[in-house]
């Protein structure tokens, strides 16, 4: 059975079934007070900068009598991250959350629906509320992506090149979303939903059951998405032909085009990670491409990791250490609200985030953010393994 066969299912025109509820600490005090007892199991993740800024002790104390588990600051980070790591989210199961962050969670075939505060209180209290039916759009990625080419610019390129609607359930699947590693997927849900995309989800395969397997015991609902099931309306996009993407403001709108339409602009600092391109891979990655290199003397450049998880796993490696001796700060993810909420229209900001967008800067993916740490301008990383290689060579010769 196919992923929105569920769906549908699930919510067409009645109240929907959820397996969990996940709380935003800017609504702490809110539950707190208009909470009565939780009657779906709830939780809150702290990502706040610092850490535990807002949050009540009180409140925390009495949610916990009403039944919602707070994360405590200790284990923080990006929500939908801290909430995948800890196997909280399965193929097939629904999630109720008042942060569109968790909506990321649709990678895993989880079906997350957000909702305004008044409507979560509603939810906690009753343990239903009613759903409407979406319309569903299949959306198959064929062949496999170019080697510069992820997530972020897979979601870039369906916006600028297919008339897709915000209301509508899209749904991936295909070879070629089952070539992308998980991060990628990752990177790509996160990058639709910062540009008002808020339904997905994606077909299960074996990368994903074999990240569940050592995280949680639930069984998931489905596994393969079946196109023979569905009449939906279908979108074949050919990822090889895809390639790096950027993102910029102008005049108040987002504008989307191939990286080199800003070819060689001048960038004053770069932001890796915070929401999108925050996982261990995206990182690891990177650091392949420029050759472990110092950064640019003309360039500040940051890695923000998703989660304290992350972070561990960059020091067990050894890579923190690199990544700081060769000109990278290395920031809490939570950062990146600040700097969605203060724009510098002095500098050039290059980040992984759309957030950075909203501020006034551009986006594009990870190995395109490494190669302008680089040359201190937007480079195609492609130039970059080009500039690189030559260097070598020359090396070499001497």
């Amino acid at each position: 059975m196919s992923a929105n066969s569920i769906i549908k299912q699930l919510i067409k025109g009645s109240e929907g079934k959820f397996d969990q509820i996940i709380l935003n600490t800017d609504n702490v005090n809110y539950f707190a007070e208009n909470l009565s007892q939780a009657k779906i199991p709830a939780l809150i993740i702290n990502n706040h900068l610092p850490l535990g800024k807002g949050i009540d002790t009180v409140d925390i104390e009495s949610l916990r009598e009403k039944g919602v588990e707070y994360y405590p600051p200790g284990r923080t980070g990006m929500p939908a991250l801290v909430t995948a790591e800890d196997g909280l989210s399965v193929p097939g199961g629904v999630v109720a959350a008042d942060d569109k962050n968790l909506l990321e969670l649709s990678v895993l075939g989880t079906h997350v629906v957000f909702l305004e505060k008044e409507n979560m209180l509603s939810l906690l209290n009753e343990g239903t509320i009613e759903l409407n039916t979406p319309d569903v759009v299949n959306i198959a990625l064929k062949g496999e992506t170019s080697q510069f080419v992820g997530g972020i610019d897979i979601a870039l390129y369906l916006i600028k090149y297919f008339d897709l609607s915000k209301g509508s359930m899209l749904e991936f699947q295909g070879e070629g979303l089952s070539a992308l590693p998980l991060n990628e997927r990752f990177n790509l849900a996160r990058t639709l939903i910062d540009l008002g995309y808020e339904n997905l989800i994606f077909q299960v395969d074996e990368k994903v059951m074999a990240f569940l397997q050592d995280r949680t015991q639930n069984v998931g609902k489905y596994y393969f998405s079946d196109m023979k099931d569905s009449d939906n309306k279908t979108i074949n996009i050919e990822v090889q032909k895809i390639h790096p993407m950027i993102a910029w403001k102008e005049k108040d709108e987002i504008k989307i085009g191939p990286l080199t339409d800003k070819d060689g602009v001048k960038v004053d600092l770069i932001f890796i990670g915070g929401d999108n391109a925050c996982r261990f891979a995206d990182i690891q990655e990177g650091l392949k491409l420029i050759r472990y290199r110092p950064l640019s003397d003309s360039v500040s450049g940051s890695i923000l990791p998703g989660s304290q998880l992350v972070y561990g796993d960059l020091l067990d490696m050894g890579i923190a250490g690199i990544l700081t001796e060769i000109g990278f700060d290395i920031l809490p993810s939570s950062f990146l609200e600040l700097l969605r909420e203060n724009p510098d229209k002095g500098q050039m900001r290059l980040g992984t985030s759309l957030k950075i967008v909203y501020s006034g800067g551009m986006a594009a993916n990870a190995l395109s953010c490494f190669s302008a740490a680089m040359t201190g301008k937007i480079t195609h990383p492609l130039e970059l393994e080009s500039i690189l290689k030559h260097e070598e060579e020359h090396l070499h010769d001497h």
